[in-house]
């Protein structure tokens, strides 16, 4: 009955560690929000920089498996190429190493008073304690958050404490099972113990985390312990081999450079490791090894091995790509890339993904404008029809994706943020999409116009041009505003907005003065203001974009009605300067 409460206490241990692990690492990644998203985006060419980066992202984030799924999901947007990606799967192995010296503070002395306070059986109960003030007695999300890391930590002392004293039990009372760690000397099954491990539970740091618990409740040698971390680092390779399921070649092939690296520079070690053993001797080769010892030999197996595969990170390149061949019928220009599932447990990056696409998707409604302008003009072919139908299904395809897949990310624990850009990109996406929809509609109207032989006059084709024009402008102020999150360009929408609503004003009134004199067709007419009024919507979701950009810039909540109402009725400094300026560039005769 013992043993099976120890069985019990051991997996209940286990459970609080990679709970904990979880917690922490989610915290973290929400604590850090938009600085790592900056970080993991500004990576260059240099892969000192590139290593360097992988580590500061896997020690914030507490995992190698992370950051790797993280690099194999840029990889797959195209964000970054693979020569970029391999120094920052190198460098994340290095930053997970973290973890297990935070895990060897259990091996400081605990007749020191001061020493004894940084034990992890001591900093458990405070770490929860402060961590559980912060979350029931603050309002303030970030506070909370930092709550939620410090809870974290406690767990994983905790879940290191329960599991290191049931394994002392447990090892007593099944000695077989002590053996498989404790006395094996194989060194390829120690790697297939660390590997299978760390792959059933795809954290290398919690593996290691297990290993340093059993040493601090059995004696486990070097002999047998060093091959075991080996395997630990391949094994956490499955996470990411298993994120590459479905993406393009070159994600796959990030994920099998993150395979070769840490295999091969295993076999270096192994081969190194024993060549000394059977020339020299080591003399720690039979010696016990504590959860600092392990630290130890983890932090240089992975420094070590990067400084080695370092500068033949071309050659892994080259591997990975004999490996995954590329197929001649294959088409990998998803404009999908960027909604890769394997952000959306990483939030920040999601959001920042949904950006990049929904620059995408304005991209394809700003040509859907122009090529309206060119069918308005009569200066269209079958195939530009043919064109602007095919873009506005993908529009309708973007918004349904895009939307989706901030319905996902909303589910995940958000920073303030994150959510406040959630929010902005659901309402942006529905105005890009009511941009292709408005375009769509004078597709079809001229469509019309033509099937029943009806032609404009010849001013009011002159007034389409101008009007055509300023729409066209616009769209693509407000794109290269989006785009570039420029301000200045913003402030500029809302007075060509208001030139576009006055040009509009100024063609129905004309059209009303030929109608009395007869000198236009009715049903000409008529199809004339249904054009004009789907162009001065174009421009009207042009000002909301516009005004979100604004919003999304300043610190304090814009009153989108009562700022355009000011603009319009004040017309401050800059704006009416503007306004006379596209006034007079598409005056109407």
């Amino acid at each position: 009955m013992d043993i099976a409460l120890q069985i019990i206490s051991l997996f209940g241990g286990l459970g609080m560690f990679l709970f904990g692990m979880n917690a922490m690492s989610s915290s973290l990644e929400r604590a850090a929000g938009s600085n790592l998203r900056r970080i993991m985006e500004k990576v260059t060419g240099n892969i000192v920089k590139s290593v360097a980066l992988g580590a500061v992202v896997a020690a914030l984030t507490q995992s190698s498996s992370a950051t790797t799924v993280m690099v194999v999901g840029f990889v797959n947007a195209g964000v970054i190429t693979l020569n970029q990606a391999v120094g920052i799967i190198m460098g994340a192995n290095i930053g997970t190493t973290i973890t297990a010296w935070i895990l060897s503070l259990n091996d400081l002395p605990g007749d020191v008073w001061y020493l004894a306070m940084l034990k992890p059986t001591t900093l458990a109960p405070i770490f929860i304690i402060i961590g559980a003030i912060m979350l029931v007695f603050f309002a303030k999300k970030n506070i909370k958050t930092i709550g939620e890391i410090f809870v974290g930590l406690g767990l994983i002392f905790i879940g290191m404490d329960f599991m290191s004293s049931s394994m002392e039990v447990v090892f007593d009372e099944i000695p077989s099972l002590k053996n498989i760690f404790a006395m094996q000397t194989n060194p390829f099954t120690g790697l297939l113990i660390g590997a299978g491990i760390t792959g059933i539970i795809q954290s290398s740091a919690a593996s290691v985390g297990m290993l340093q618990a059993v040493a601090s409740s059995t004696t486990v040698i070097f002999a047998s312990a060093f091959p075991i971390i080996m395997g630990q680092n391949i094994g956490t390779c499955v996470t990411a081999l298993l994120s590459s399921v479905g993406a393009s070649k070159n994600a796959k092939r990030a994920a099998m450079i993150h395979l070769y690296f840490n295999v091969i520079g295993t076999i270096i070690f192994l081969t190194i490791i024993y060549i000394l053993q059977y020339t020299i001797g080591l003399p720690f080769w039979n010696a016990r090894v504590s959860a600092t010892d392990i630290s130890i030999f983890h932090s240089i197996f992975n420094v070590a091995s990067t400084i080695m595969l370092l500068p033949f990170s071309k050659l892994l390149v080259w591997l990975a790509e004999k490996t995954i061949r590329d197929s001649k019928t294959e088409e990998e220009d998803n404009p999908f890339a960027q909604l890769d599932e394997r952000f959306i447990k990483t939030p920040f990056v999601a959001v920042g993904r949904v950006r990049i696409t929904l620059i995408k998707m304005f991209k394809v409604a700003k040509k859907n404008v122009k090529l309206c302008a060119s069918i308005v003009h009569g200066e269209a072919s079958d195939a530009d029809y043919e064109k602007m139908i095919a873009n506005e299904n993908l529009l309708d395809e973007y918004e349904i994706r895009i939307t989706s897949y901030l319905a996902k990310i909303s589910d995940e624990n958000l920073s303030q943020h994150d959510n406040e850009r959630s929010t902005a990109y659901l309402r942006l996406v529905n105005n890009i999409e009511r941009i292709g929809d408005y375009c769509d509609n004078i597709r079809e109207i001229c469509e019309n116009l033509s099937t029943r032989g009806l032609e404009f006059s010849e001013t009011a084709a002159r007034g389409l041009d101008i009007l055509f024009g300023a729409v066209i402008n616009i769209v693509e102020l407000t794109y290269d505003a989006f785009s570039k999150n420029d301000v200045n360009l913003a402030l500029k929408i809302e007075p060509l907005e208001e030139v576009v609503d006055s040009i509009q004003e100024k063609l129905e009134g004309d059209h009303m003065k030929r109608l009395k004199s007869r000198t236009c067709s009715v049903e000409a007419g008529v199809m004339l203001l249904e054009i004009t009024s789907n162009a001065e919507r174009i421009s009207d979701h042009c000002s909301n974009i516009g005004v979100a950009i604004l919003q999304s810039n300043s610190n304090t909540d814009i009153d989108r009605h009562e700022y355009l109402r000011r603009l319009h009725a004040e017309m401050p400094g800059k704006y009416r300067e503007d306004y006379e300026e596209y006034k007079k560039k598409y005056a109407l005769e």
